[in-house]
C-alpha cells in the first residue's frame, strides 16, 4: 500500500501533522516495514504486507516503563 504523507498522518500517525510524518522519514523513526521515499516534492510511505509472517509464532508484547 502506497500513502501520501497526509494520508499517512491521518491513517496511522494519531491524525498529527504532514510536516511531523516527513520529519520521522527523515529521521528514519517510522516502523520497519513502513518506508517513506521522496519522489519530486511529494513524500510516500510504502507499506509493505507482513501477511507472510502468519505462518510463524510469533508474539508480541509490551515493554514496561521504567
Amino acid at each position: 500500500m502506497i500513502l501520501s504523507a497526509r494520508e499517512y498522518a491521518k491513517r496511522y500517525a494519531g491524525n498529527c501533522s504532514r510536516d511531523t510524518v516527513i520529519r520521522k522519514i527523515q529521521r528514519g523513526l517510522l516502523p520497519t516495514n513502513h518506508i517513506g521515499k521522496k519522489i519530486g516534492r511529494d513524500w510516500i510511505i510504502e507499506i509493505q504486507d507482513l501477511s507472510h509472517l502468519k505462518d510463524y509464532d510469533i508474539s508480541l508484547k509490551r515493554k514496561s516503563k521504567q
